[in-house]
């Protein structure tokens, strides 16, 4: 799973993709600038925020690192791998998924007049929240559990 935004690990993902001796899947995240309701200039920061508020965690699963998910799953390319979310070395502060959200179009509707996220697109941060945290697990940059 990756983005053109982020060139190496998308390189990286494909060659190792057609390396592999059978089938192999790349899911490349990219806005469609209509639908989203983003600006035709805006593709490359789109996917960056995608990846950083962890709607779209960069990740290559490979089978032939190991025996264990932990070997398997490399989530090298995300910010803070460590960390539930991204925090910005300028503001300090976290980018999350409704800060994602706040910069499309399409989730207009889920914010109130004074910008206030509704009670859908938490439910939705905290799944993507608890997404991470599976993948961190999984990857073993996380210990089982942690909150």
């Amino acid at each position: 799973q990756t983005t053109a935004a982020h060139m190496n690990h998308f390189y990286r993902a494909v060659i190792e993709a057609n390396a592999y001796p059978g089938p192999a899947l790349i899911s490349v995240y990219t806005t469609c600038q209509p639908e989203h309701g983003v600006g035709d200039h805006e593709a490359a920061q789109r996917a960056r925020a995608a990846v950083d508020s962890r709607a779209f965690p960069l990740m290559i699963y490979d089978p032939r690192k190991g025996d264990t998910f932990r070997e398997r799953l490399d989530l090298k390319g995300n910010p803070t791998v460590s960390e539930d979310w991204y925090i910005n070395p300028k503001t300090k502060e976290a980018f999350t998924f409704v800060d994602f959200a706040r910069g499309e179009g399409r989730f207009a509707k889920h914010f109130d007049a004074t910008g206030n996220p509704s009670p859908m697109l938490l439910s939705a941060e905290a799944e993507r929240l608890a997404n991470w945290r599976l993948l961190q697990d999984l990857a073993g940059v996380r210990e089982a559990g942690k909150k």
